[in-house]
């Protein structure tokens, strides 16, 4: 596989390879590869926790009028579903 790469990102490389942070240049693809895949899926993770959150909040303001001010708890789940 041949791959090319601008030369700040081979700078970049060096940089690391230089300070002993990685081995080889092999090494440090499949490191980075690994952390953005585990960041990515916490990212997930992250944006189904808080859609369960406001599905259950709905589910459970659903039928239930509590006020608020000018509005209620249903009202404000509705306003912040939106966005």
């Amino acid at each position: 596989m041949t791959i090319n790469i601008k030369p700040e990102t081979e700078r970049l490389v060096q940089e690391e390879l230089r300070r002993g942070n990685f081995d080889s240049v092999d090494e440090l693809i499949v490191e980075s590869v690994m952390a953005w895949r585990q960041i990515h899926a916490s990212m997930v993770t992250g944006a189904e926790q808080r859609n369960r959150a406001i599905d259950d909040a709905l589910a459970f303001a659903r039928n239930r009028a509590i006020p608020i001010g000018s509005g209620s708890i249903k009202d404000l789940i509705h306003e912040g579903h939106r966005m």
